[in-house]
């Protein structure tokens, strides 16, 4: 693989690490139709590479990716769901596709979505890559009792910060993939005791959204599990709140 080439991952998803082996850490995770700048090459195996929808870096299996790179028209809009040999749910399905997985739609039939990657998706399930959803609280809810995974993005599992992320990137808002980066660039700072619902709540390390004045959305290692909590018990948990932020969505978009 050339450097700097812009290539698309074909598998489910797949999980960048922080050095080229299947036993090191867990960075992040890319989504079936993500796109990423490949910037370095290790061996005939991994690649180096940047994902184009936040700037996060990190290592790939090279097998993962593909070169044929097509343009989202749509995306998935289910917490999970299946692409099928067919336009068919009695057909066998050829891939599983996660919330917000970008997908480029040859052709529309008999209430199914042909990919340009192949495989048929019921069209209940996706939505014009362009639908934004300004309620990011609601959003979350949609992953109550997801299991926490740290570098997770996906139903099967996700940590805090990929929770607001990828919240956000359905309110049309594209967010930095760790806390540390989100509590810098995200919203505008207010006073702690105004929080409300959809302000995100920074804390040492963590981060969760506001689903109402008194409780929060979170996916946290101290459960687990993403769950709603009284705000106050988070606060204990981590030291205290760091920052409450508020998103001005007339003033932020895709970039």
């Amino acid at each position: 693989m050339a450097k700097k080439h812009h290539y698309q991952v074909l598998a489910d998803s797949v999980v960048m690490t922080d050095t080229p082996t299947m036993l090191a850490e867990a960075t992040n995770e890319l989504l079936f139709g993500e796109m990423v700048e490949v910037i370095g090459q290790d061996d005939q195996e991994w690649v180096q590479c940047r994902a184009l929808h936040d700037g996060y870096k990190g290592y790939v299996p090279r097998g993962e990716l593909i070169d044929e790179v097509t343009k989202p028209t749509h995306k998935i809009k289910a917490l999970r769901g299946f692409a099928y040999t067919e336009p068919d749910y009695k057909s066998p399905p050829v891939r599983s596709l996660s919330f917000g997985s970008p997908l480029s739609v040859f052709v529309e039939e008999d209430g199914y979505a042909l990919l340009m990657q192949g495989g048929w998706v019921p069209i209940e399930h996706i939505e014009p890559v362009d639908t934004i959803d300004k309620e990011i609280a609601k959003t979350a809810s949609m992953f109550l009792g997801t299991p926490y995974l740290w570098g997770g993005r996906t139903s099967i599992g996700l940590d805090c910060s990929a929770l607001v992320q990828l919240s956000l990137q359905k309110a049309g808002i594209n967010s930095p993939r760790d806390t540390k980066d989100q509590v810098n660039s995200l919203g505008v700072e207010i006073d702690k005791n105004a929080a409300q619902q959809n302000d995100i709540v920074f804390f040492e390390g963590h981060v969760g959204i506001m689903i109402s004045k008194k409780q929060l959305i979170n996916a946290t290692a101290r459960h687990m599990s993403v769950l709603i909590e009284d705000l106050q018990t988070v606060s204990d948990a981590y030291g205290g709140i760091l920052a409450v932020k508020r998103i001005n969505h007339s003033a932020a978009s895709f970039a």
